[in-house]
């Protein structure tokens, strides 16, 4: 069992995600809604999480040189918004912002569904290996997908912590 401090860098990193990704995902394994349902169930592959790693590297470099759009991007981030609505919204008024997803050879909806998951997996694994939870909660995290961020923690948590580096 590693310490927390060994951890706490990929939650942090994770945490980083979300505030870059504007999603407002609760990650709690009581929440059943479609979304989060859809993205505990995606299944998390290194090449698909080194296309999310890019893909967060350019939109933070574009809105790092770019305020203003950083700034609306914030101020049209809602909560209540579904996977959809979201992904039509990034698609829709920031085309620059999904032309840096889509170069990737990623759509903007995966760039949502492989954050949530990539944010829920690393934060669960991340929980237990600090020893915060024991067993993971029912229907937090698929077998296959703990498995796979359990078997690949420390280079999960080194590209996490890039992506937290580069909201700085």
């Amino acid at each position: 069992m590693k310490p927390l401090r060994t951890a706490l860098p990929a939650c942090l990193a994770a945490l980083a995600l979300a505030v870059a990704l504007h999603a407002a995902a609760q990650v709690q394994p009581g929440d059943n809604s479609p979304d989060l349902v859809e993205a505990r169930n995606y299944t998390l592959t290194m090449d698909k999480v080194q296309k999310l790693i890019a893909a967060f590297d350019a939109v933070n470099k574009l809105t790092a040189a770019n305020p203003a759009l950083k700034a609306k991007m914030d101020a049209d981030s809602g909560p209540n918004l579904t996977i959809d609505q979201r992904a039509r919204s990034i698609d829709t008024n920031y085309p620059q912002v999904a032309a840096a997803i889509h170069a990737q050879s990623l759509t903007t909806r995966e760039f949502i569904v492989v954050s949530i998951a990539f944010i829920n997996d690393v934060t669960f694994v991340g929980m237990k290996r600090s020893g915060m939870i024991k067993d993971y909660p029912p229907s937090s995290v698929t077998p296959e997908n703990a498995a796979f961020v359990e078997a690949n923690f420390d280079k999960l948590q080194q590209m996490g912590q890039k992506l937290s580096q580069n909201q700085n």
